[in-house]
């Protein structure tokens, strides 16, 4: 042994070859009196590298005699500590690492290399230099939860993700295709919290981790909410008759999708009557709120031919585990309910032509009108009002052929004997072979103003007037006027 100092190896092999990276190093150091300790002349220093990098950890010193140079490192998440090297030799089998002098060089750095750096020399005390190693790499990210989620509607959803990453990512939410529920673009945090949601919280939603190292990283979850059946008749009534061919329609939606069945007056019917379409509303009329699509069915049920033993009530009925709901389709013979289509505005004063339309399988062949005078009439000088009277009544048999375009039938009748300047309230009622349609919505009406012509520009004159009488004249002085009410008040003079 060298009197001053020695290093003296031994391989204790365990059974492996030599060749084996398990090999472990025992080494003693045995250290003459009067000897000089080395001094380190780098640094302590932290290196920050992204992953894949090289990185340089310097051990540089003076006086080092004949002490041999180790270096080790500590694992950043604990553990034992590894030797690297020992003088000028590699003790680690990693090929990423080399030594040169007193420099320990990393290429392609991964994560695990992140940890302390010890520069060492065996002595009593020791003599050490540290050195920290911070390997980032970008982010990855995943579902904490399931990443596909069925919830009801009005329940609470909670979506939640953990990214990984050095540094460590900050996580935001976003909706694909759509804002989120509140109305936010983004949301930030791991955890991602829906209260009471509905049909509009449907959708993909993107956990991203973000912590500027390479690019973000992203996992998507999707959630459908479940609710209720919801059905909607295309239209409630249909008017049809012997021989004709019936389509009645039901949109329903519903998730999980609903079974439906038709019934009429409370008899089920056979499934060879029904069929099932998938509903796709045109754009311009039902444009989408949202990203997520609602599938909706177009379930409907033909009749054909159509005899009157068909006319009646029809029930779709859609049910889910979620709950039931119907619709009633009504198929008659009778008339629509009238639809008046004349001006409210009148253009005679004692007289008024009423004109409907209605729509019906059959012909028109009678209908009646009602008529009064509405519950205000024409203002009084003396401010008192003339209420309403009670209801006349018209009920006229159809001769001959009404205009017609397909089943819609275009009536008209000519009301005599009105007052002038008056308004009225009129509903109509028609009739074919099965019966007598509801009523038509009240309909508003007024008679023309009678004329009035001064000849006069001085506050008196004559005055013309023409309401179905002889013309006559008076000398008159005018006391005020309602132009609104076509009402002139005056004081005859002689």
């Amino acid at each position: 042994m060298n009197p001053v100092m020695e290093a003296v190896w031994r391989v204790r092999a365990q059974g492996v070859p030599r060749s084996s990276p398990d090999y472990h190093y025992d080494y003693y150091y045995y250290s003459g009196a009067n000897t000089e300790s080395p001094i380190f002349t780098a640094r302590p220093q932290t290196f920050t590298v992204e992953v894949g990098q090289s990185v340089v950890i310097p051990c540089d010193f003076t006086n080092h005699g004949v002490n041999k140079l180790i270096i080790k490192k500590l694992p950043a998440n604990g553990g034992s500590e590894k030797l690297l090297t020992v003088g000028t030799a590699k003790v680690t089998a990693d090929p990423r690492i080399s030594i040169s002098g007193p420099r320990l060089t990393i290429s392609h750095t991964r994560p695990r290399d992140s940890g302390i750096f010890l520069c060492h020399f065996d002595l009593e005390p020791p003599v050490q230099l540290r050195h920290s190693l911070d390997v980032q790499y970008a982010p990855d990210v995943r579902s904490v939860v399931p990443a596909e989620q069925h919830v009801a509607r009005g329940s609470t959803a909670v979506l939640e993700c953990e990214g990984q990453g050095n540094p460590k990512p900050s996580i935001h939410w976003s909706r694909q295709g759509a804002k989120m529920p509140s109305g936010q673009h983004t949301v930030q945090g791991h955890r991602l919290t829906l209260e009471s949601v509905d049909r509009r919280a449907e959708g993909m939603y993107v956990c991203t981790a973000d912590n500027g190292v390479g690019e973000p990283a992203s996992a998507t979850m999707t959630l459908t909410v479940e609710y209720p059946p919801e059905v909607t008749p295309e239209k409630a009534v249909v008017r049809t008759g012997q021989g004709d061919h019936a389509k009645l329609v039901c949109i329903v939606q519903g998730r999980p999708p609903p079974d439906v069945v038709w019934t009429h007056d409370g008899r089920p019917l056979p499934d060879l009557m029904m069929d099932t379409q998938l509903h796709r509303p045109h754009p311009s009329h039902h444009p989408p709120t949202h990203a997520h699509a609602h599938p909706a069915h177009k379930h409907s049920l033909s009749i054909s031919p159509v005899t009157e033993k068909d006319f009646g009530a029809y029930v779709c009925i859609a049910e889910n585990r979620l709950g039931q709901k119907n619709a009633v389709i009504q198929v008659t013979g009778l008339p629509q309910p009238p639809e008046v289509t004349s001006s409210a505005n009148g253009g005679e004063s004692g007289r008024y032509t009423l004109t409907w339309e209605t729509e019906s399988y059959y012909p028109i062949t009678e209908y009646i009108i009602k008529y009064r005078r509405a519950h205000l009439g024409v203002w009084q000088p003396n401010h008192s009002a003339v209420m309403a009277g009670s209801w006349a009544k018209i009920s006229r048999r159809m001769e001959g052929q009404l205009e017609r375009r397909g089943g819609r039938h275009y009536m008209a009748h000519t009301l005599a004997q009105l007052q002038v300047a008056t308004d009225y309230l009129a509903v109509v009622r028609v009739r074919n072979k099965y019966g007598w349609s509801a009523e038509s919505k009240h309909f508003h009406f007024f008679t023309k103003k009678a004329m009035a012509v001064l000849r006069s520009t001085s506050g008196s004159g004559t005055l013309s007037t023409s309401s179905g009488s002889v013309p006559h004249t008076r000398s008159f002085k005018i006391e005020s006027v309602n132009i609104a009410r076509g009402i002139v008040w005056t004081k005859e003079v002689s």
